[in-house]
């Protein structure tokens, strides 16, 4: 198998692998207000919380796994990446998949730590591929379509939402516990859903093309 290969294929991996530990945990879970699981109105690390996710366990060692997946996908990215921004969103990239793994080492319910280390794994992950994907924009050496750039736009566009969006029914959540009345719809960990979607749909997309593209001297 060569390289381009292997790489892509850790690319394509790591979706499958995440999202069947993800769906396995969902479907036993019960939350705090004894609530079904739905990315309508979770964030996906509750899926990893010791208190009342039965397949934590099954989450949090998905979730390190696909992250070691990920760390190297992004090294592999360096021998398609001649210029300096890619190599900038290389090297962010790799820090991000090592704080994804600290994500899954430190689970929702240790929350200030583990919130911080999330924060900082989706603000450095969504930094990567913004540099990436206007590296592929406006640099010809950069060998994939135009269509991966666009794709990777839309990551740090949904991040920014996600981002700006009012904290204040999550503090609601932490106060007070069993006695949250958590909305149908909750559109900040909707949207917590949508960035991760784009992230690992791009990574397909960056994979598919991957396997057409020559190695980076």
């Amino acid at each position: 198998m060569t390289k381009n290969n292997q790489i892509a294929s850790i690319g394509v991996a790591i979706p499958v692998v995440l999202l069947s530990a993800i769906i396995l945990t969902a479907i036993p879970f019960t939350g705090q207000q004894g609530e079904t699981y739905s990315i309508f109105n979770h964030f996906i690390s509750e899926l990893g919380g010791r208190r009342y996710s039965e397949l934590h366990h099954l989450y949090n060692s998905g979730l390190i796994i696909t992250s070691l997946g990920f760390l190297f996908f992004a090294k592999g990215l360096s021998f398609f990446s001649s210029t300096r921004l890619s190599k900038w969103a290389v090297y962010i990239g790799i820090f991000s998949a090592i704080l994804c793994v600290f994500v899954g080492l430190i689970p929702e319910d240790i929350r200030r730590p583990h919130l911080l280390i999330a924060l900082a794994f989706f603000s450095c992950m969504a930094l990567s591929t913004l540099l990436y994907s206007i590296d592929i924009i406006i640099h010809q050496k950069n060998r994939f379509p135009l269509s991966a750039g666009i794709h990777g736009l839309s990551i740090s566009a949904l991040f920014v939402c996600f981002i700006s969006m009012p904290k204040d029914k999550m503090i609601e959540k932490f106060e007070k516990g069993p006695l949250f009345d958590r909305p149908e719809i909750w559109y900040l960990p909707f949207f917590e859903w949508l960035v991760f979607f784009a992230f690992i749909s791009w990574i397909v997309h960056l994979s598919i093309h991957m396997r057409k593209l020559p190695i980076q001297d």
